[in-house]
């Protein structure tokens, strides 16, 4: 069933809405939406040119945020917004408007820009495209794991697009070097397993074709969920054979986020 809302049409010119198992998208203009996470009753959005949206769960624009630096992806712990840039600069960001630095930039390779952030068990992550991984527990003092030099020869190397944790699973996606889709995982972020991308389809056992672009975890289904290109939606619970894939719109879905029975793509 289709519901139709008010909505700051300044900020979103086209919101669709629907109930469990569809979405509602979010199409606007240049700066890109590059992240999305569950924010009490709502979503918070980040766009990469600093901005964050607070939302109802309907999509309606409440509060707003100018961080007046780029935003490479968001997280929300403890009741508030972890931001960081692509060069790995950390904020931690109210709903009210303050803001403060938690870290300094920690990446200087402008080419290996951060590709998100995540929090489990105690830890925050920080991913980057070429694999470098950054963890810390207090924004002082940084551990870098470096994927791709640690799996050479094990693991293809990978060009990562997303990150994303619930309490005790880490994930990280991206694509091969022969641009297959790629998605690992692990519980502290030391050892990683290759998650099985197949799924079942008119009772064939097909292989995800689709580039990731963005992750989420949805609490309510126990379940990852990628957001890849051409619009379609890749559902990882946990067992790796109730894999599943849903066509949702014609472009690419840049942010993807679970809150309540509802989803909110972009």
């Amino acid at each position: 069933m289709l519901l139709r809302h008010k909505y700051s049409w300044k900020l979103f010119p086209v919101i669709i809405m629907l109930w469990w198992g569809t979405a509602f998208s979010l199409y606007a203009a240049s700066p890109k939406i590059v992240d999305a996470k569950p924010y009490d009753d709502g979503f918070v959005i980040a766009s990469t040119d600093g901005m964050l949206y607070w939302t109802d769960i309907d999509g309606v624009h409440l509060d707003s945020v100018n961080l007046k630096t780029d935003i490479a992806g968001i997280e929300v712990a403890d009741g508030s917004v972890l931001a960081v840039s692509p060069d790995c600069m950390i904020l931690k960001v109210e709903r009210n408007g303050k803001s403060s630095r938690l870290s300094r930039k920690q990446v200087n390779d402008g080419s290996n820009r951060v590709v998100g952030i995540a929090c489990s068990g105690g830890n925050t992550f920080v991913l980057t495209r070429s694999g470098i991984i950054l963890k810390t527990t207090d924004f002082k003092l940084f551990t870098s794991f470096d994927f791709n030099l640690t799996y050479t020869g094990y693991y293809e190397q990978t060009r990562f697009s997303a990150i994303c944790a619930s309490g005790n699973s880490i994930f990280i996606a991206g694509i091969y070097d022969n641009g297959q889709p790629a998605v690992f995982t692990s519980t502290v972020g030391n050892i990683w397993s290759e998650r099985t991308l197949t799924y079942t389809f008119s009772g064939e056992i097909l292989s995800l074709e689709h580039q990731p672009l963005s992750m989420a975890y949805d609490s309510r289904m126990d379940r990852f969920v990628l957001g890849c290109t051409d619009g379609y939606l890749f559902y990882m619970p946990g067992c790796s054979h109730c894999n599943s894939l849903e066509s949702k719109t014609h472009a690419d879905i840049t942010a993807v986020a679970f809150n309540s029975g509802y989803s909110l793509l972009r």
